[in-house]
């Protein structure tokens, strides 16, 4: 989730350290970064799972990038035609995020909110996050594949960099606690595990950013902290590649989502650099994410809020593009797997007229005709305003509207549309 104060100038280009550079052997136990466990390495594979008919993944099939009758690169059905995927996001499974993660409430996302996607919010190492958590893979993200599926929904499996931002770091390539090369790790798991699920996609890291600690290097007097700015072509665009090569040889066509930098406010810096394999070539089914909030992240005008961004028109990037950066949507396949309707803190702000004016260009309105696939921020009660439930009780069947936010009933309402 985005939580702090960005500005849409370009990054300086600090140097990454030399081991962030190596090769990735994805046949080897040992990365040059850490260690890949045996256990993740020989999952057992699920079967194909029978989805049933009539619903979204029945319809649409193993999703794919391909063109829309305008030319330009979308999500698409299996058959090829452009598909829109909305959804929730989990909050951190550290946090209250866990209590809404089960299997009935996958039931009442898919029947009663009419959601065809969930994404699940992999938080690494905050406060108890994956690093210190088996379950959050071994239950969480296992009992999800099944439970989306038996609904017919689709999953988004959201390996959350937030905090610290580079995908590069120790901490998610070689942590302090275990050695292990925790991406690689986990995305060797998933693929293999899941490679015959048609309702998976994945998300490479989420919000890429370059103004919180690196944390890199270990002594006996604890970390040794600095600061470099997190780019697309030194940071995520070789993480991303390092992951897909981990994905396609276990799934070669599973749609990916590649983050951007400054917590994903800056496709445009994919353009022209998208991840290229060991021959030189483009990836296919891979898209890029934008994570906005209305009150924040909207034309340019002076609200007073928490977060601001005034005078930076991000809805004219998306819609026709300006002098410096071309129509997003006419130019790179985008995923929006992380919005809120309020303030980028979460707290403030409800914003529901600027959620209309972005709900809009994403069903089209754009000059490349893309229809765009979104999850809100969050399926919970936590985090502020922007969180779509009043409580958590890890259930919410029968379903009663009285449990939503006015967020939330803002969101149950677009879902029904």
């Amino acid at each position: 989730m985005t939580t702090a104060a960005l500005t849409l100038t370009a990054c300086d280009n600090a140097k990454q350290p030399q081991q962030s550079n190596g090769e990735l052997d994805v046949n080897a136990s040992v990365t040059s970064f850490g260690t890949i466990d045996s256990a993740s390495a020989n999952v057992e594979i699920l079967p194909t799972p029978t989805y049933p008919k009539g619903s979204p993944v029945d319809q649409w099939g193993k999703l794919k990038v391909d063109t829309n009758a305008a030319g330009v690169r979308c999500l698409c059905s299996a058959d090829g035609k452009p598909v829109q995927l909305r959804g929730m996001s989990s909050h951190g499974l550290q946090w209250k995020g866990a209590a809404n993660v089960t299997e009935a409430n996958m039931a009442a996302l898919r029947k009663d909110w009419n959601a065809n996607i969930f994404r699940i919010a992999i938080y690494v190492d905050e406060e108890g996050g994956y690093a210190y958590n088996s379950n959050h893979r071994d239950v969480y993200v296992d009992g999800l594949v099944k439970w989306t599926a038996a609904q017919g929904m689709y999953l988004l499996i959201d390996w959350h960099v937030l905090s610290p931002g580079n995908p590069m770091s120790a901490l998610y390539r070689k942590h302090p606690r275990t050695g292990k090369d925790l991406a690689a790790d986990f995305f060797t798991y998933c693929a293999r595990r899941y490679q015959n699920q048609k309702h998976i996609l994945y998300e490479l890291c989420n919000e890429p950013n370059g103004l919180n600690f690196e944390n890199e290097k270990y002594n006996d007097n604890g970390p040794k902290y600095w600061n470099p700015r997190v780019t697309w072509l030194e940071h995520i665009k070789p993480h991303c590649e390092q992951m897909l090569k981990i994905i396609r040889s276990y799934d070669k066509d599973v749609v990916c989502i590649c983050g951007t930098p400054h917590w994903s406010q800056r496709p445009q810096d994919v353009i022209g650099h998208e991840p290229v394999d060991e021959k030189g070539q483009a990836y296919n089914n891979l898209m890029y994410t934008f994570h906005f909030y209305a009150a924040s992240h909207n034309d340019g005008r002076h609200d007073e809020t928490a977060v601001k961004f005034w005078d930076i028109d991000f809805m004219k990037i998306f819609k026709n593009g300006c002098d410096t950066i071309p129509c997003l949507l006419k130019t790179l396949p985008i995923f929006v797997t992380e919005w809120g309707t309020t303030d980028a803190s979460g707290w403030t702000n409800f914003r529901p007229d600027l959620s209309d004016m972005w709900m809009d260009i994403f069903n089209g309105n754009n000059d490349g005709k893309q229809v765009v696939s979104w999850c809100n921020w969050s399926f919970s009660s936590d985090g502020g305003v922007c969180a779509a439930l009043k409580w958590d009780d890890g259930n919410m069947q029968p379903f009663d509207k009285s449990i939503l936010t006015e967020s939330g009933k803002y969101i149950f309402d677009q879902l029904h549309k």
